[in-house]
């Protein structure tokens, strides 16, 4: 049962309450970090695709992903849909509560898409590399689909991309070797890129260059409020019932029956399919002395 890490990330929670409480502006400015990082990761993915051909695409762009999640847990910053995970946990603990989790969720939003708009800007600012120039539309054809979807679409979407996100930290948290993590947030930022999905920090860049470029009329500044509402939305959901609240669940039951896992079998056992002997209570067990056989 996961209750070591459901532990982890309750302390945790208390920690950003603290750090958010005490110094807002520095909370600010690392949550910025983590948008920038996932936008310099949304540059390199989308500079990538638009260069590969199309039936390669989602696969080189899914396997280039990884670097913005790796950067966001190993230099450490504040990522919003990583706390829709942490500050559920804690308000379920109780060791926060809701005042503390809006708080955290709303700083982290605000800096990320703060770290996102400057990233923009200055990828813009060096010429935009080969995403904004004239005839390169694969930004803006992705940029029209996500600020026309249906609100249903998105949400869903959003709820499987952070369910994935928050399962990269979870597990990746679980490991010991920097390798191991590293391996773990691979996997898991692969299936939501390759998949589509949405991740509102992520769109958070790619919206802002298609604004910024010379974007056809299905770009508006309208479009990319209706996404990343909705896609916010999602990604709540995701972090906050899909994985907190389910495995808080799941930690509960496993806390208040630990006797009925049974006594631990070593390999050796299963392989000869010899089990050892139940122990006898306590009370009843011999005690070797002068004179025992």
């Amino acid at each position: 049962m996961p209750l070591h890490t459901l532990e982890k990330y309750a302390r945790l929670a208390t920690e950003k309450r603290q750090a958010v409480r005490e110094s807002p502006c520095r909370f600010l400015v690392s949550a910025m970090m983590a948008g920038a990082y996932i936008g310099l990761a949304i540059i390199l993915i989308y500079t990538l695709g638009t260069e590969a051909a199309p039936e390669y695409r989602h696969l080189i762009m899914g396997v280039s992903f990884g670097i913005g999640l790796t950067l966001v847990v190993f230099a450490g910053s504040e990522l919003f849909t990583g706390q829709t995970m942490y500050m559920t946990i804690g308000l379920i603990s109780g060791r926060t509560s809701l005042d503390d989790l809006v708080r955290v969720w709303s700083v982290s939003w605000l800096g990320n898409f703060g770290g996102a708009v400057l990233v923009a800007l200055l990828f813009t600012a060096g010429g935009g590399g080969p995403l904004l120039f004239a005839g390169n539309d694969y930004l803006f054809e992705v940029a029209t689909a996500k600020m026309n979807a249906p609100v249903s679409a998105l949400i869903a979407r959003a709820i499987l991309c952070n369910w994935l996100v928050c399962l990269a930290l979870w597990t990746s948290s679980r490991m010991s070797g920097d390798a191991a993590k590293c391996i773990a947030i691979f996997w898991c930022l692969f299936a939501f890129v390759a998949s589509g999905y949405e991740h509102s920090i992520a769109n958070m860049t790619v919206l802002t260059l298609s604004l910024l470029g010379d974007h056809p009329a299905s770009v508006s500044l309208a479009g990319m409020l209706h996404n990343l509402l909705w896609v916010t939305l999602g990604n709540a959901i995701g972090g906050a019932v899909f994985m907190a609240g389910a495995y808080s669940y799941v930690g509960r039951r496993g806390e208040a029956s630990p006797a009925a896992e049974g006594p631990a079998v070593s390999l050796p056992a299963l392989v000869t399919g010899v089990l050892p002997a139940p122990m006898a209570p306590a009370g009843l067990r011999r005690t070797a002395g002068p004179g025992s056989p």
